[in-house]
């Protein structure tokens, strides 16, 4: 039987010297595929480099890829459509394109709104939309999160503030959570417009106080879970309740194997019941689900609180999650071992 081979593929100006066998957020996984026998190889991924990738890809078995929704500037339609057309040939793709459209949106935390997972969120898909019903959600409310389409490292992401008295609004962006602004609505209306460009959307999320309760990760391979992650302090973390405007710079994330007690609630709820409503919701079949992907959730320790609102859904990430537990990468290994089994029997 031939060695299988996978490639995995990262971003990186022609030229880079980054390489998925060495980078720290891959090295283990790297290893882990040597050690059970495949043939691995790092692949550098930007769009000039696309046209050579197109028959390069071929001699792999399976493509696994880490590159953000925004790299240099630039989106992933050049991207996606090469990994479509690999995928056509046969080549075992994660994560697949239109597998980001369905689960790697913003807006899947609207159309998984009614789930237990879910809470108040909406959408506007188009600028005039947004002027006419977002004040109002934002009068209502007081703090609203603002998330564009397509994002990643906080970017797109805004903490909204209304001053009823000087009937002003504060915007903080989560990178960058020092410049925070406060300007006056009509100003706010038109900052916001681009995000309606080229077909684009805002989702409008309900602020969480839990945010003070840190938020778990929790990592999973296909339907199952494979790891967790812990940050206490994450972006737009208010410094207190009287400076809103004041942010705490995020903390560490500390990794945990999937067996780890303090999350078994979260992984049996995770498996047994919001995977695969997730995956019925969206119609995603089992053997198209990534390799690699992650939920985040706010977490509620108030002791009369309902058992099914305990975790509250922040986001999903699939395009590129790195780095990840390691308890991950023998799940991942043997998830991309049984896809290419598969193939070869079919």
């Amino acid at each position: 039987m031939k060695k299988p081979w996978v490639a995995l593929m990262i971003y990186g100006d022609t030229g880079s010297e980054r390489n998925a066998l060495t980078n720290e957020n891959y090295r283990l996984l790297a290893d882990a595929f040597l050690t059970r026998g495949f043939g691995v190889t790092s692949v550098l991924y930007n769009d000039n480099l696309a046209p050579t990738l197109a028959q390069e890809l071929l001699q792999f078995d399976a493509v696994l890829v880490w590159v953000n929704p925004i790299e240099g500037g630039k989106d992933r339609q050049i991207l996606d459509a090469l990994l479509r057309e690999v995928s056509s040939k046969g080549i075992f793709v994660t994560t697949h394109p239109d597998v980001i459209l369905k689960i790697g949106t913003k807006d899947v935390l609207f159309k998984t709104r009614d789930m237990d997972w879910g809470s108040d969120t909406k959408i506007y898909t188009s600028y005039e939309d947004f002027c006419g019903r977002f004040p109002t959600s934002l009068r209502e409310s007081g703090i609203r999160v603002l998330k564009q389409y397509r994002g990643d490292g906080g970017k797109g992401v805004f903490k909204v503030i209304f001053n009823a008295k000087e009937h002003t609004v504060a915007i903080i962006h989560a990178p960058a959570p020092g410049d925070a602004k406060i300007i006056s609505f009509d100003t706010f209306h038109r900052e916001f417009e681009l995000f309606f460009n080229n077909s684009g959307l805002l989702i409008d999320q309900e602020w969480h106080e839990n945010i003070r309760n840190g938020m778990v990760r929790c990592y999973l391979t296909g339907a199952k879970v494979s790891g967790f992650g812990y940050q206490e302090v994450t972006a737009l973390y208010p410094t207190s309740a009287s400076t809103p405007l004041a942010c705490v710079p995020p903390s560490k994330r500390y990794y945990f194997t999937e067996d780890c007690g303090l999350f078994s609630d979260l992984k049996q709820v995770m498996e047994k019941k919001w995977a695969p409503e997730l995956q019925e919701a969206e119609s995603i079949a089992s053997h198209m689900l990534p390799v690699i992907w992650d939920a985040d959730f706010f977490i509620d320790t108030r002791p009369d609180r309902d058992d099914r609102k305990k975790y509250q859904l922040c986001e999903i990430n699939v395009s590129c999650v790195s780095p990840f537990p390691p308890s991950a990468v023998r799940h991942i290994v043997e998830e991309v071992s049984r896809h290419i089994q598969s193939k070869a029997m079919a």
